[in-house]
């Protein structure tokens, strides 16, 4: 009587529902340290009449994860035994990966550890073309819409699991924050979030950001705080230059009542203090 000797299959180890193609697909994309892949990466290896197919069976068998139309997170093949779920941050990166964004706001401040609350719910992205806000990864992820210049600087890449992600600096991340008060739930919150953290990150790069493109009322603002901060008024002249071209006297909180002494330099009743 003889005696069936004991088999592996490969695809077995990994999840049983898995064809030996998948697994080979799959095993390649990880020699490859592939994170993402979009259709036509599908198209390149199976071929077009079934690459529509392959990927949906792939997501129905949680091997990949669909971000947005033909853009895809692929899983490694060693999770796939236990559930996982790649951040919002991870799925946002694969969704905007072919154009210029970075990811900022509320998140970005947690992500720089410049304070101790956990913004996790929502992630703004900085995009310059139109997309429509919504949830993602369990998280709501809003668009705002910018100048290209705006996306030329001011961000990091950052490696969050395994994919390479575009975050705005502190300082950057500031600067939005006075801009788009919105970001913070409103201009005293706002203001009340960049106070905290002003001493914590490079005024030089606040200044050049600030000289480069922001609006003239974040100008007007950001003087007066880093000028209570002690800076010099000459490192603060590229930020006064384009405070001269408004006439506007605004309040430095927005959401205060108009009351206070009026700074001359900056244009603006320190409502705040």
């Amino acid at each position: 009587m003889k005696v069936a000797k004991s088999t592996t299959h490969k695809a077995r180890s990994y999840n049983h529902s898995l064809s030996r193609r998948e697994v080979a697909l799959l095993a390649e994309w990880e020699r490859e340290r592939r994170v993402s892949v979009t259709l036509d990466d599908i198209r390149s290896a199976v071929g077009t009449s079934v690459a529509r197919d392959v990927a949906s069976r792939l997501v129905a068998k949680k091997a990949l994860e669909r971000v947005g139309q033909g853009k895809y997170l692929v899983r490694p093949l060693r999770t796939l035994s236990r559930p996982t779920a790649p951040s919002a941050a991870v799925q946002a990166a694969v969704l905007l990966q072919d154009e210029p964004y970075y990811l900022g706001g509320l998140w970005a401040l947690t992500f720089h550890r410049l304070t101790a609350q956990q913004y996790l719910s929502v992630l703004d992205a900085f995009v310059a073309r139109q997309h429509h806000s919504g949830l993602l990864g369990g998280a709501r992820l809003a668009f705002h819409r910018v100048s290209p210049k705006r996306l030329g600087h001011g961000s990091v890449a950052a490696n969050l699991e395994g994919m390479s992600v575009r975050v705005s600096d502190p300082e950057r991340t500031l600067i939005d924050l006075l801009d788009f008060p919105a970001l913070a739930g409103g201009s005293g919150e706002a203001l009340r979030i960049v106070k905290q953290t002003l001493r914590r990150v490079d005024p030089a790069k606040l200044i050049e950001y600030a000289a480069k493109g922001a609006r003239s009322s974040t100008c007007q603002r950001l003087g007066v705080l880093l000028e209570r901060a002690g800076t010099a008024p000459r490192r603060l002249a590229p930020v006064h230059e384009r405070v001269l071209r408004t006439k506007s006297v605004l309040s430095m909180d927005a959401g205060a009542l108009r009351k206070g002494a009026v700074n001359q330099r900056w244009r603006v009743v320190e409502n705040d203090l």
